[in-house]
């Protein structure tokens, strides 16, 4: 297929599309429009009967909990499918990538000492999305990432410590098991106490309190060490791959 005719198929297909898109878009109700009985539902249950002012924490890791494991297992099992491929696409390679990432990445100081001056605050950051979820906007998904973006920075400013090797993979595919399996165990709790699968088993606590909210804490803090191991574990799995390559190149 010649240029000219690739670019005819391209625009026919781009008309389509936005033909496609304007049509969806217009049967759209307006901004605020919504009457969800579902919704409106949990509105009224979440603080007398979860102690938790997030609807959305409420909505995720209770009232449709089951879900939300379910995306956390797929998060878990794309991880670890990144990370065999990888491994098997890099080999076993002699080169210890750990061993060059004693130097900073970057050349620039500036950039390094502000990366580096963002490491602390960025971690303080993820604890609190991840411990005030079921509180505030945020939750374990944004508070690993967040934690993620630390040890990033770290590395990104050079006051990281030992990132690659094989104990701090290991312990990094620990952490996204763990979260993980973590919240499937809350749901068994939920199960052998109270009788329903993911159903709270633990005490409420006072409204408006980081220990308020039952076990959505508990899975707030599972999902957030999972998605922190799991990315993690994948960037640092890049990370090694890089520096593997730049090594035998060197060589």
């Amino acid at each position: 297929m010649n240029r000219r005719a690739r670019t005819t198929v391209f625009a026919l297909s781009a008309v389509a599309l936005a033909a496609f898109l304007a049509w969806g878009f217009s049967g759209l109700p307006s901004v605020g429009d919504f009457h969800g009985r579902y919704s409106e539902l949990i509105t009224r249950i979440a603080v007398p009967e979860r102690h938790a002012s997030d609807i959305v924490a409420t909505t995720v890791f209770d009232i449709r909990g089951a879900d939300t494991l379910i995306e956390e297992l797929i998060l878990f099992a794309a991880a670890l499918g990144v990370l065999v491929l990888l491994r098997l696409d890099r080999g076993e390679s002699e080169v210890v990538a750990d061993s060059l990432m004693g130097e900073p990445v970057g050349e620039s100081r500036s950039a390094r000492a502000v990366c580096a001056a963002l490491v602390g605050p960025v971690l303080v950051l993820g604890l609190y999305v991840i411990a005030h979820g079921h509180l505030t906007p945020g939750g374990g998904f944004q508070g690993g990432l967040i934690l993620m973006s630390a040890v990033l920075l770290a590395y990104l400013g050079g006051v990281r410590g030992r990132t690659g090797g094989t104990e701090s993979v290991a312990g990094l595919e620990l952490a996204d098991g763990l979260g993980a399996a973590g919240f499937a165990l809350i749901g068994l709790g939920g199960l052998f106490i109270a009788g329903t699968y993911l159903q709270n088993f633990v005490d409420l606590g006072t409204f408006a309190r980081p220990w308020s909210g039952g076990t959505i804490p508990l899975a707030n803090i599972s999902v957030g060490l999972e998605v922190f191991g799991a990315t993690l574990a994948i960037l640092s799995e890049l990370l090694d791959r890089r520096l593997l390559s730049g090594g035998e190149e060197a060589r």
